[in-house]
């Protein structure tokens, strides 16, 4: 298939382009695929099978939506109303759990796209964003309601296994925008990417943290609620409050 997806500095142009049909704007935006057998597969499946509840819509969806995606496992669970946006590009393995409400889009030109482990939890309402960077998952994990794991080019998103992760959380995998020139646009102007975050395995993060571009975070290490994550956090710490601070080691305890 034809890759049509656009590039990291062109993809609001070409949206917006008013020489483009909306057919094709919107293959850029949800599809990811030139293709006309692809799209009206991606329309059908999602007309037949996305909305309908309990067991039926349980059956439909793991029957029709490994269809959209690149690789599937056994046993995965798509909850109602999922949402899924260049689909070639996921990759789920056994026994994951996709909740309602749940956006997978691994939209980009020069990506892999979204990679998430076995048996982990995706719950309700979570989004899983791509804008030309890589999101990857490991085994074993649990990622809250309303959560947003957010990965640009340059900044990808790893999270290793075993890793829980409280409601209304935020990974931003994204540099903040350049604004050196005062008469041009911010979007126009780019971002300076500070590497992506890396969480290790056996990680807890509680509701409602924020996670920075740039940031690492180690093994064992319990992240508060509430928290703003600005700076790496090394193994076994535990880390809390704006501007985050060391509570204390869990080694020394």
């Amino acid at each position: 298939m034809k890759n049509t997806e656009p590039s990291k500095d062109t993809l609001h142009e070409l949206l917006t382009d008013q020489s483009r049909s909306s057919l094709q704007r919107y293959q850029d935006l949800a599809v990811g695929s030139s293709s006309i057998w692809y799209l009206i597969k991606y329309e059908l499946i999602n007309l037949f099978s996305s909305w309908v509840p309990g067991a039926l819509g349980l059956m439909l969806r793991k029957l029709l939506y490994p269809r959209l995606l690149c690789e599937v496992g056994s046993n995965v669970i798509f909850g109602r109303g999922v949402v899924i946006r260049h689909g070639l590009k996921i990759k789920i393995a056994d026994n994951v759990v996709i909740d309602d409400g749940v956006v997978l889009d691994a939209k980009g030109a020069c990506n892999n796209g979204i990679n998430i482990g076995a048996n982990t939890i995706v719950s309700r309402n979570a989004v899983l964003s791509c804008k030309n960077g890589d999101i990857t998952i490991g085994s074993g994990c649990a990622v809250g309601i309303y959560c947003l794991v957010h990965a640009t080019q340059g900044s990808n998103v790893s999270i290793g296994d075993d890793v829980l992760i409280g409601a209304f959380s935020y990974f931003i995998g994204g540099g903040p925008y350049r604004a050196d020139e005062l008469e041009l646009p911010f979007k126009k102007q780019g971002t300076d990417s500070q590497g992506g975050i890396s969480v290790a395995e056996n990680v807890w993060f509680g509701s409602n943290v924020q996670i920075l571009d740039g940031v690492s975070i180690g093994t064992g290490a319990i992240v508060g609620t509430s928290t703003v994550v600005n700076k790496s956090v090394e193994p076994y710490c535990v880390v809390a409050g704006v501007p985050m601070k060391l509570i204390k080691s869990r080694k020394s305890s």
